[in-house]
């Protein structure tokens, strides 16, 4: 590969649920993107005012603002994103799901095209510590990574996008309402969410 080949930036973006005594699983969710960020970062505020679901969590937010939020996202975001999560049975240490989404994601994302890549993680919370020992598993993995930053939800569009994905996927799962069983059908029918 040439060296003076511009290496092609992804962005991965991750979030879950699962760690409440309620659950009985971990969902880990992923947003992966190679587009302008800050096209991207305005897309989603956008959507959030206009679905006024703001900045708050999933689980904050009304269930008719987060169903708003998310079918507009899978109407107007689909270019910028893929969505990838999984599920995984407790009790299973943090760490392990985290590399098997993001190893599993980027691999998939890639689609064995063999890029010259990057990739820059953002993960909701993370630790210095963790982002290390996380950084040197995903090297270990042979994945291209330059980084791994902590950001919180309430500053970042991107992660409260993954938090929003994990919430209506547990709902879904947990058969709360019918109404994110079909979101999740119409985004996995898009290919914009695939479990892996």
């Amino acid at each position: 590969m040439s060296k003076n080949k511009k290496k092609q930036k992804i962005y991965c973006y991750v979030d879950e649920t699962g760690q409440d005594s309620g659950a009985n699983c971990y969902i880990t969710v992923v947003v992966v993107s190679a587009k302008d960020q800050e096209e991207f970062r305005k897309k989603l505020i956008g959507l959030e005012k206009q679905s006024k679901v703001g900045a708050k969590k999933w689980r904050r937010s009304g269930s008719k603002e987060g169903e708003l939020f998310l079918r507009e996202t899978i109407n107007e975001a689909f270019e910028y994103c893929k969505i990838y999560y999984n599920q995984y049975e407790k009790p299973i240490p943090f760490f392990f799901p985290t590399i098997e989404i993001l190893y599993g994601a980027i691999k998939e994302f890639i689609d064995n095209k063999k890029l010259d890549y990057e990739t820059i993680i953002y993960i909701d919370g993370i630790d210095k510590r963790k982002a290390q020992a996380l950084t040197n598993a995903l090297r270990s993995k042979d994945i291209f990574l330059d980084h791994i930053r902590s950001v919180r939800d309430e500053s970042e569009p991107c992660i409260r996008l993954a938090d929003r994905w994990a919430g209506c996927i547990r709902d879904a799962k947990e058969e709360k309402t019918d109404f994110w069983k079909k979101i999740v059908k119409k985004a996995k029918k898009l290919k914009m969410l695939k479990r892996l």
